[in-house]
C-alpha cells in the first residue's frame, strides 16, 4: 500500500487538525486563521544563482515557521515535515514548470539514523502528494558526514561541503526541483546542485520552505 493510500486512510478515520494551534480542520495542513497569519514572502522567484535557474522561498524563517522546522528537523514531527511540503504546494510560483524529479536534499545516513528520517525528504514527499509530482529519493546521495552547517560562516560552509555529494548519471534533458528546509547563505544546496549538473541534470530550481532574510 503506497503512502498516498495511507494518508488517505487516516484522514477518513482521524480528522486533519491544524499543526500549529491543533484545531480541527477541513483543509490540511493549517486552520484558515492560522494560514493566513503566516510570514509568506513574495511569490516571485528569487534571481537564479549559481547552479540553479530558479530559486523560491514560500515563507521567511521567523516565528512560528522556524518552530515548525525545527520540530520537523530535530523533534521526529514526521507529520510536521509533511504538511510543510504541503505549505510548498499551496503557494507554488505562478507558471511554475512541471519537474521531471524532484529530489531532496539528501542527509547522511548516520545523521538520517539519528533523526529518524530526512526532513527534506519528508516536505518534498508532502509537496508531491499535493501536486501529483515524482519524487526520487535515490538520484544524489552525502557521502560524508560533515560537522552541522549551522555552526560555520558561509565561507566554512562551502569548504565543509566539499565533494560531499554525488549523484547516479541522469538521462539527458532533464528539469529537476531540489527541495531543502531553509535557505541560508545556500552552500548545501548548491553543492548538491553541482553533483547533479555533473550526473547531467539540464536545468535545476530550488524550492525550500524558508528563506533567512
Amino acid at each position: 500500500m503506497s503512502w498516498v493510500k495511507v494518508d488517505q486512510i487516516l484522514d477518513l478515520f482521524l480528522p486533519p487538525q491544524c499543526v500549529l494551534c491543533g484545531q480541527s480542520t477541513a483543509c490540511r495542513p493549517l486552520c484558515a486563521g492560522c494560514l493566513a497569519d503566516l510570514p509568506w514572502l513574495d511569490p516571485d522567484c528569487l534571481p537564479a544563482a549559481g547552479e540553479f535557474d530558479q530559486l523560491w522561498s514560500a515563507l521567511a524563517y521567523e516565528y512560528p515557521v522556524d518552530r515548525l522546522i525545527t520540530e520537523a528537523k530535530f523533534a521526529g514531527q514526521l507529520s510536521t515535515a509533511r504538511a510543510l511540503g504541503e505549505l510548498l504546494a499551496l503557494r507554488s510560483p505562478a507558471g511554475t514548470r512541471r519537474p521531471d524529479l524532484v529530489i531532496p536534499v539528501p542527509l547522511h545516513w548516520q545523521r538520517q539514523a539519528e533523526r529518524g528520517f530526512n526532513q527534506a525528504e519528508e516536505i518534498a514527499r508532502g509537496l508531491c502528494r499535493q501536486l501529483d509530482w515524482r519524487l526520487a529519493t535515490g538520484v544524489c546521495q552525502r557521502l560524508r558526514a560533515t560537522p552541522a552547517q549551522s555552526k560555520l560562516g558561509a565561507a566554512e560552509r562551502r569548504l565543509n561541503l566539499h565533494a560531499a555529494f554525488v549523484a547516479r548519471p541522469l538521462p539527458p534533458a532533464l528539469h529537476i526541483l531540489v527541495i531543502d528546509d531553509v535557505l541560508t547563505t545556500g552552500a548545501t544546496a548548491q553543492a548538491v546542485a553541482r553533483a547533479l549538473r555533473q550526473a547531467g541534470a539540464a536545468s535545476l530550481a530550488l524550492w525550500t520552505v524558508a528563506h533567512a532574510l
